[in-house]
């Protein structure tokens, strides 16, 4: 600490003890600037002295005012001067209360040169420190000196012969003990110091008392009046002169420490926390030195990005050089933002390059440090995070929401968000643009034949063959299961949708071939619309998948629009299932018809068909196509195909009675996968065929090749069941999409009917006509009947039969018609019964 000149007034001292004072104020080895003489106080009782060093000498008959003048002294909260008493050692009490009374310091008369140097520079010492703590910006250490600096400590005077301690009133109140004694045996003020620290106290005592040659220092605990535990700092002298030099007298003094202590503490405890943190967080540090323009990187921050602590310089361009350039427009913005400006502290996420090649997401903070007289920027400090792994799961967030997992297409939120924008034109105008769903067939029978690994496979190659098709500005969706959508721009006549829509079936049409799959083909519907100006985007997407059930859809290469005039309660699902269900349970609207199939060397009518029909009160005919899909996904299907088999049951026992050559006439009747589901499906059939009488040769019950595949060995167990009952079986749509030929010898069908699809090619090309014959060839080996849907002409009659196949059902013979149609055109009265119906 430097000492700086300071004024010395010395009140009170007689002319041949001033002359001392006044000599060593002329040698000059204190800094004292002027010297001010008092003869004796002034009689208002306070000093004229507001800086500075003051010694006050004391008389008996001048105790009482000198102790009062500390009280006087810096009441105006202006600098307060250093208070040094003079008086003799004798008067030990009144030195005590001097100390008490606020003196900074005590001189003993007759004053010694040396001592008076001493005290003097002690005094200019304690001066130039109150100076400083006024004038200077501290810290929390430097506060905490002040603190003990200004603290009232408590002094303390310990007798060795008598063993009597007389203390202070302020001692008293630290230790617990009576403040109005004054004083005790040293026993009773070591019983306030804490028993852990009892020996400690007492080891050094008694050095002290052995070797009285130096000061001694100590801290320790004690209980106070209240009880509370405090920290204090003991200071003391012993005095010889004992025998064998022990010493005889022991004073000092005690401050009360509490408070630094648990300061102590708690920035113990703070920078643990801290550097515990730092190491939690693994986050990298660094320290801009504005002045300079050099930057100080932590060891951390350099491994951050791949480099060693040599590495990586002082230069910001060795941190702004790896910064991704998109980012690091921002990053600079927001640093000199901080050195222009006095903004909060920075926060910014930018890319920044890794030393393998990779780039890392970076979370950095900044605070910036001014100079508090200047206010400008000194420093800048701030830490940098790795978030790499967070921003990924962000993205990845973000895409798993707008994307499909499986096919990596846009999901349907993403697909309706565009459609919303394409829609949404500020001019007024309809958007110039068409929504087309395709839904591919039979995809979750498909499914159930494969494995869950082969059926992602196989969308995510239905999905890129249709990615084949879209052009830069079209949108490709997944909507969900077997659905997608395409959002087709600057698309609306039917012409050109007719054309994207055979783009799509023509690239679907080639087999699809999955390891340790056999061969799949797969068929898709494509419904289609296009904006009126009014509908939202969910509502468009809606008529494009109505669109799909739309009757004379082509699988293999149409289109349905929907119009405009199909936008009403016909076309509403929930409406039809609601009327279907009311149709099943009261009766009346659902009916039978039947399509003959007819031998096709004899030209003989060996059965029927039966197929399900609906009479709406309100909208007439309604296609199966409309009624069927929702009636399974209803399982409304369950009751209806019950109704189904009790009326072919009665009809075919009808028949067998009233027309001639007969007995052998049978009826097939369509089994839907949803009834076989039901755990009592056999015991029905079996109900019915008892109570209605009928033969179990007189019926076949036609299963799709789809419901057979959803699971061969259940469904094995169920045709075993209802073959033991007499009952025939036909697979229905053989051959369409799906390789079963490998099941048909498990099953033992009795009959194997040949997709109407095989029939149209072969008429399309006569060599396609060889999948028939080699279909034809397999059932007839395995002892089935075969027969071929869509015969449409007397050519296809002549081709199929050439081919192999034993019976013919479709549009040449006869279309569906209800029983009492059938009846009239199958009366005795008609000579030829293999003439068309």
């Amino acid at each position: 600490m430097t000492v700086t000149g300071f004024p010395l007034t010395v009140v009170g001292f007689p002319s041949e003890t001033l002359s001392l004072v006044e000599e060593v104020v002329a040698t000059g080895t204190l800094a004292v600037q002027t010297l001010h003489v008092l003869p004796k106080l002034p009689k208002a009782g306070a000093l004229p002295v507001r800086d500075g060093v003051c010694i006050v000498a004391a008389t008996p008959e001048t105790e009482a005012e000198v102790l009062a003048l500390p009280d006087t002294v810096g009441a105006d909260g202006g600098p307060i001067p250093t208070l040094v008493l003079a008086a003799p050692v004798s008067q030990a009490d009144f030195r005590l209360r001097a100390l008490d009374c606020g003196y900074d310091d005590i001189v003993a008369l007759p004053l010694d040169r040396a001592e008076l140097i001493a005290r003097l520079r002690s005094a200019g010492m304690l001066l130039a420190g109150r100076a400083e703590v006024r004038e200077a910006q501290i810290t929390a250490d430097q506060r905490y000196a002040l603190i003990a600096l200004g603290a009232n400590d408590g002094l303390w005077d310990w007798d060795l012969a008598s063993g009597q301690v007389r203390y202070s009133p302020r001692l008293a109140d630290m230790m617990g003990l009576p403040p109005n004694s004054q004083s005790c045996v040293i026993e009773d003020w070591l019983s306030c110091v804490l028993p852990e620290d009892r020996d400690w106290v007492d080891a050094t005592l008694e050095e002290q008392v052995e070797n009285p040659s130096r000061d001694f220092k100590i801290e320790y605990r004690v209980r106070d009046a209240n009880g509370a535990t405090r920290w204090v700092l003991c200071r003391g002298t012993a005095l010889g002169g004992g025998e064998n030099g022990r010493a005889t007298r022991m004073a000092g003094s005690q401050s009360d420490i509490t408070a630094r202590k648990e300061a102590e503490e708690a920035l113990r405890s703070s920078e643990e926390r801290y550097a515990l943190a730092i190491m939690a967080a693994k986050d990298g540090l660094w320290d801009w030195d504005v002045r300079t323009n050099s930057i100080l990187f932590t060891p951390r921050w350099k491994e951050m990005i791949g480099c060693t602590p040599a590495e990586v310089g002082t230069d910001p361009d060795e941190w702004f050089s790896r910064v991704n350039p998109d980012d690091l427009i921002w990053l600079q913005a927001a640093v000199e933002a901080q050195i222009a400006t006095e903004e909060e502290p920075f926060q910014i996420e930018y890319r920044i390059r890794h030393t393998d090649g990779s780039e890392r997401w970076m979370l950095c903070h900044g605070l910036t440090i001014r100079d508090p007289l200047t206010a400008r920027a000194v420093r800048i400090v701030g830490s940098q995070s790795d978030i790499t792994e967070r921003k990924q799961a962000e993205q990845q967030v973000l895409h798993d929401a707008f994307y499909d997992a499986t096919t990596g297409l846009p999901n349907r939120a993403l697909f309706l968000d565009r459609l919303a924008q394409t829609l949404r034109r500020s001019d007024g105008t309809i958007a110039d643009c068409a929504v087309m769903v395709v839904e591919v067939n039979r995809f979750a029978s498909l499914a159930n034949s494969l494995t869950p690994t082969q059926a992602d496979r196989l969308l995510r190659e239905i999905g890129d063959r249709l990615g084949q098709t879209v052009v830069a500005s079209d949108t490709l969706a997944r909507l969900e299961g077997a659905s997608f959508g395409f959002l087709l721009q600057g698309m609306t006549d039917n012409d050109t949708i007719g054309h994207r829509a055979l783009a799509i079936h023509t690239a679907l049409k080639p087999v699809i071939e999955l390891p340790g799959a056999p061969a799949i083909y797969v068929t898709a519907r494509i419904g289609a619309a296009t904006p009126n100006g009014n509908q939202r985007a969910e509502e468009l997407l809606r008529d494009a998948s109505r669109a799909l059930n739309r009757p004379g859809l082509d699988a293999e290469k149409g289109v349905a629009l929907f119009s405009a005039d199909g936008r009403d309660e016909e076309f509403d699902p929930l409406a039809m299932e609601r009327d279907l269900r009311a149709a099943i349970e009261a009766g009346g609207q659902l009916q039978l018809h039947y399509q003959p199939i007819i031998d096709l060397q004899s030209g003989r009518l060996v059965g029927f068909e039966s197929l399900m029909r609906w009479q709406h009160p309100g909208m007439g005919m309604v296609p199966p196509i409309r009624f069927i899909p929702l009636a399974e996904e209803s399982k409304l299907i369950v009751p209806m195909g019950l109704f189904a088999l009790e009326q072919a049951c009665r009809q075919v026992n009808h028949w067998r009675r009233l027309l001639p050559d007969a007995g052998r006439l049978f009826i097939n009747v369509n089994v839907s996968g949803v009834q076989m589901q039901e755990p009592d499906f056999v015991e029905r059939v079996a109900e019915v065929l008892a109570r209605e009488g009928t033969p179990a040769d007189a019926l076949k019950l036609e299963i799709t090749e789809s419901v057979v595949l959803d699971d061969v060995d259940k469904m094995l167990s169920i045709l075993s069941r209802l073959k033991a009952m007499g009952l025939r079986l036909a697979i229905d749509d053989f051959g369409t999409g799906y390789s079963s030929l490998s099941y048909l010898h498990q099953f033992r069908f009795d009959a194997v009917k040949i997709d109407q699809s095989f029939v149209r090619a072969m008429r399309q090309r006569p060599e396609n006509g060889l999948i028939i014959r080699m279909i034809a060839e397999l059932g007839r080996g395995l002892g089935c009947e075969v027969i071929a849907e869509g015969v449409e002409t007397a050519n296809d009659v002549i081709r199929l039969a050439q081919l192999g196949c034993m019976y013919g059902q479709g549009y040449h013979f006869g279309r569906p018609r209800d029983a009492d149609t059938i009846e009239k055109l199958l009366s005795p009265a008609r000579e030829e019964t293999e003439a068309s119906i």
